[in-house]
């Protein structure tokens, strides 16, 4: 059960000595005095009083921008308060001679006595790789390195490669299709139906007209959910070869001597990563688990900066896939409306990750820092101090520290679980 996000507020009354106030007044009516320019006064010789009336708004908002953070810090230092988030503040009374007064509202880190995280009960086995999958995968590198011969000219069969010119009208909503030489496999699991059954039994020279219905979950969101006319011709047919499985083939992958190597390489990837995955789903029912053993409040603006994250996310994720996210209709309300269970998930199990952290001593260390910063420079193809220094100013290098505090303590807690064997083997989806 998720907590209300309504008690981690707190409300203080700040008060700043009239002394403070005039000297801070004084300082900034020099300043302004030195620089400003004031009608029938040469700069810099315009007496104080008549700065004062004519910056008065200017001097009030500087002195406000000074102060007001200035006495908030010293206030909230006092008092040990953990600050999250950007405080607000208001009712502000600031009068001549008199001290000035106003109150602030803020967030503070909720405080909460960390739960049991040791010994946990947690469904994982060991995997275990079966001869079909890893001949699977051998098919697999078969079909990756197939080669597509052209063959004479007769009908279309399934399972053969159609190359085409292909047109379409304008696409409601999007652009027109015009590519020359664009293959289609008949039959093929990627391949929509509506290609296959008007390409069947066509032979090179022919021209055909059809419709093709894009389901709404089609990749391409500039054709999802419609339906799009196309003018093909058929240019040539090509078929795949397979290579053999052979030794020959083998060396072809790389430093193999043999094909056997090539399947104990394989199993040991398959191994690998059906291990990463039962790791993953452990490691998030573990974490599940503990979310459920806490009751405490979040922070408001954690949330929604966390649903933030989680929403630039899914862009990022669209525009990756080529969507010009500029021409989406979606209800970003309503989205991040969805996005706010998961996300009060990720900031309680954040903070109860940081906790177990720190009591158990688990930080981030300089190289494995570094080994993310660098990671970052070459993905954005930036100088390495340039991509420190820009992560430093976000705020980034700091989040980075703390995921991988958190990342260690999660690893902690899994390598001190109870692990107990599930019903069926990660692997059987792929044996008999």
């Amino acid at each position: 059960m998720l907590p209300a996000v309504d008690n981690c507020k707190r409300e203080i009354e700040v008060e700043i000595p009239w002394e403070d106030v005039h000297r801070e007044s004084n300082r900034i009516v020099a300043s302004f005095r030195h620089q400003a320019r004031v009608p029938g006064f040469r700069r810099g010789k315009a007496p104080d009083a008549v700065v004062r009336s004519h910056y008065q708004k200017e001097i009030r908002q500087e002195i406000i921008e000074q102060l007001i953070p200035k006495f908030f810090h010293e206030k909230t230092e006092e008092k040990n308060y953990n600050i999250v988030g950007k405080p607000h503040f208001h009712d502000l009374e600031m009068k001549d001679s008199e001290p000035m007064t106003f109150r602030a509202e803020f967030e503070v880190m909720p405080e909460f006595e960390l739960g049991e995280y040791h010994r946990l009960q947690v469904p994982y086995s060991e995997p275990e790789v079966s001869d079909e999958r890893v001949e699977s995968e051998l098919n697999a590198l078969r079909e990756r390195n197939a080669s597509f011969v052209n063959i004479d000219p007769r009908p279309l069969e399934d399972g053969d490669v159609a190359v085409l010119t292909l047109s379409s009208d304008q696409i409601p909503e999007g652009p027109s299709i015009q590519q020359e030489d664009t293959t289609v496999t008949l039959a093929d699991e990627g391949t929509l139906p509506e290609f296959t059954e008007n390409l069947r039994g066509q032979k090179p020279g022919d021209t055909v007209d059809f419709k093709v219905n894009y389901p709404e979950e089609f990749g391409n969101q500039e054709l999802a959910g419609k339906t799009v006319s196309f003018h093909a011709t058929i240019k040539g047919i090509r078929k795949k070869e397979l290579p053999d499985l052979d030794d020959d083939f083998a060396a072809e992958l790389g430093d193999f001597q043999n094909l056997e190597e090539v399947r104990a390489n394989l199993s040991e990837q398959i191994e690998d990563a059906m291990r990463q995955a039962a790791m993953n789903t452990a490691k998030t029912k573990l974490l599940d688990q503990i979310i459920k053993a806490h009751d405490f409040p979040l922070p408001h603006s954690m949330v929604e900066n966390q649903i933030m994250r989680r929403l630039e996310g899914r862009l990022g994720t669209l525009q990756r896939q080529g969507v010009d996210i500029r021409n989406l209709d979606i209800d970003w309300k309503k989205v991040g409306d969805e996005e706010r269970e998961p996300a009060q998930r990720d900031v309680k199990g954040g903070l109860i990750l940081e906790q177990i952290a720190s009591v158990e001593s688990l930080k981030a260390l300089p190289e494995e820092i570094d080994t993310q910063v660098e990671a970052y420079a070459t993905q954005n193809k930036l100088a390495l101090e340039t991509a420190r220094k820009k992560l430093a100013e976000s705020g980034a290098l700091d989040q980075l520290q703390s995921q991988l505090s958190r990342d260690k303590a999660l690893n902690f807690v899994f390598d001190e679980a109870e692990k107990v064997e599930e019903e069926e083997k990660t692997d059987s989806k792929h044996s008999d």
